[in-house]
């Protein structure tokens, strides 16, 4: 038996021995020449001087490494050391895996790039039905912001009380020349008067519960009513009380009349419901009154307003029949993101601004947000068509003024440009630093987004007199009859010859789904962790024939390593002391100095 082992030995091949790294040893306890049989004894260690393990495993750095190299379960770096290579062929595989960990480098960079974008939007649903989609909300807005007959009202009221009996019409004139202001500051004409009659205002027309003139409420009374723009409402063919649907709201123009406020129709509804076609959606006959105009509007001022994104406007023209389709489409993204930090899917949820939205967030609110609270840090004051819960203690805060304008004025092109990051465009500089930055607002992860493309306008017929009258029952296309608003007492819509309302002061909007079936898209995590962790695994195998086990080889031997030279380095650090002791210990003892005590 021990001859056949012997025989064994002589015939293996040296780059075939085991290593002397510690993984390799087969008992790490006892020395390499102290196998279990007796009889090998003195060849082996003949073999490998110093028979304890602690012997085996001093070995340097460099030979270590090179062990670690002949033993490593990575592909083809036993190449680099092995016995009878050449120095070329060493220096072909040195540049071989050189270029490989490169590419690996490369490679793994590109994984780590793609993964930052950790969603994906995919087609969840190409032919989603119209049905099952929500009815946008629908604000109807008077071009005419102030009421002729309100602002006589309000000027016979500042009249009784002025203190130098000016009549009516001074304070008519005034409201005529600074009240249009409020809506559109851009036209500073007078601004000394302006202030001069925003210091009567302050002082006359406070009520008692108020501390400062409170422009909200004087601009409510101000605005014309919605009872008085509405002929007759319809929705999937029927008719219904307009001032039962509509309600009146704060919106970019300041109020307006509001359809759909509180979400009454986003619920699935009927097949019949789908409020698909022109005469299926929602139908609206509206009026004017041009001897009540006062002053209509042309800007685009207020909080939110069609800048924020999410807002489409469009005009209605008198004496025609605006036909606006509405196409939507559905973008979703998983619950399963929320577990994601909010800069890595680039995206909120609708719940996580509560404090701020009320569980409704979405990308235009904020924008409205961060442009209102850049107005009060600018310029102390709120403006009247924004809502409540976008500033902290609004209650303490007056609402902006005639006093305001020029400031105002100043930073009208910084709310107008809004930017959510920054990056460096080249020509681009003065308008990045001038641009409100709103960092905080995101895009909404989930919403429906609403666009009005194809619209048109068809000219409203002219009643021809000489074709008889017309009919007094206009049957269930009541919305051509053009007469005054539907009552549900009577049940019939008055025609247009008993309004006496002529068309050319009439409007028809119509509202409604241009598609019976829309697009549905979803945003899935592009990849878990389980399939990047297995994308680095084949990448590594593939290009480098790295391993898991090769890793924790690696890993074991540097930390060896380092712990052998702490080890080192604390022997050192003891021999050194030891010697120190031992030489004081060696010295002779000096001669102590004789102390003399003198006693009495």
């Amino acid at each position: 038996m021990p001859v056949a082992m012997e025989s064994l030995d002589q015939d293996q091949p040296f780059r075939l021995a085991l290593g002397r790294a510690a993984w390799w040893i087969p008992h790490p306890g006892r020395g390499r020449g102290a196998p279990p049989f007796n009889t090998t004894t003195t060849q082996n260690t003949n073999h490998l001087p110093g028979t304890s393990a602690e012997d085996t495993r001093k070995l340097s750095f460099s030979a270590a490494l090179k062990d670690l190299l002949q033993n490593l379960s990575f592909h083809c770096y036993s190449k680099l050391v092995e016995p009878g290579r050449r120095i070329q062929e060493r220096f072909f595989w040195f540049v071989f895996h050189i270029t490989a960990l490169s590419v690996l480098i490369a490679f793994l960079w590109g994984t780590y790039t793609n993964e930052q974008e950790a969603l994906v939007t995919t087609m969840y649903h190409p032919m989603y039905p119209i049905w099952k989609v929500e009815f946008p909300a629908i604000s109807v807005c008077s071009l005419n912001r102030i009421s002729q007959r309100a602002a006589w009202q309000y000027a016979h009221k500042l009249s009784g009380k002025d203190p130098k009996q000016r009549n009516a019409s001074h304070f008519y004139e005034q409201l005529k020349a600074f009240m249009y202001m409020y809506y559109d500051p851009s036209d500073l004409v007078d601004i000394d008067n302006a202030l001069r009659f925003q210091s009567f205002l302050d002082k006359f027309d406070t009520g008692e519960e108020d501390l400062f003139f409170n422009t909200r409420k004087r601009m409510h009374i101000l605005t014309p009513n919605c009872s008085d723009m509405f002929v007759s409402c319809r929705i999937a063919g029927r008719l219904f009380d307009c001032m039962d649907q509509f309600e009146t709201t704060l919106t970019s123009h300041g109020y307006c009349c509001t359809f759909n406020y509180d979400g009454r129709y986003v619920n699935k509804r009927d097949f019949r419901q789908r409020y698909f076609g022109p005469d299926m959606g929602l139908v609206l006959t509206l009026k004017t009154d041009p001897s009540d105009n006062f002053y209509k509007i042309n800007g685009h001022n207020g909080y939110p307003d069609p800048y924020s994104g999410g807002v489409a406007e469009r005009v209605a023209e008198t004496g025609f029949n605006t036909l606006l389709p509405v196409r939507a489409k559905i973008f979703e993204t998983l619950p399963e993101a929320r577990s994601m930090s909010q800069s890595v899917r680039k995206c909120l949820f609708e719940n996580e601004m509560p404090w701020i939205f009320a569980r409704h967030y979405t990308f235009s609110k904020c924008i409205s947000a961060c442009r209102a609270q850049s107005v009060v840090s600018l310029c102390e004051c709120v403006p009247f068509s924004l809502p409540h819960r976008y500033i902290d203690g609004n209650e303490k805060r007056i609402y902006c003024t005639l006093q305001h304008l020029a400031c105002l004025k100043r930073y009208e092109f910084k709310w107008l440009n809004v930017i959510t990051s920054r990056e460096n465009v080249t020509g681009l500089e003065h308008e990045l630093q001038d641009a409100l930055f709103c960092p905080l607002c995101l895009a909404s992860c989930t919403e429906t987004r609403y666009s009005v493309r194809g619209a048109m306008t068809l000219g409203l017929p002219t009643p021809n007199p000489t074709k008889g009258p017309a009919r007094s029952n206009p049957g269930p296309r009541a919305n051509n009859s053009y007469g005054p608003r539907f009552t549900p007492a009577s049940g019939k819509v008055p025609s247009s010859s008993s309004a006496g309302t002529s068309p050319a002061e009439l409007a028809v909007v119509r509202i409604y789904f241009a598609e019976t079936h829309i697009q549905y898209f979803r945003q899935i995590i592009k990849s878990a962790w389980y399939e990047t962790f297995s994308t680095i695994g084949n990448i590594c195998g593939i290009i480098a024939g790295f391993s898991l086990i090769g890793i924790c080889e690696l890993l074991f031997f540097l930390a060896k390593q380092l712990w052998q030279a702490c080890r080192a380095e604390l022997r050192a650090d003891l021999a050194h002391i030891h010697v120190q002791i031992r030489t004081q210990v060696a010295e002779p003892e000096a001669e102590r100095p004789m102390k003399l005590f003198i006693l009495p």
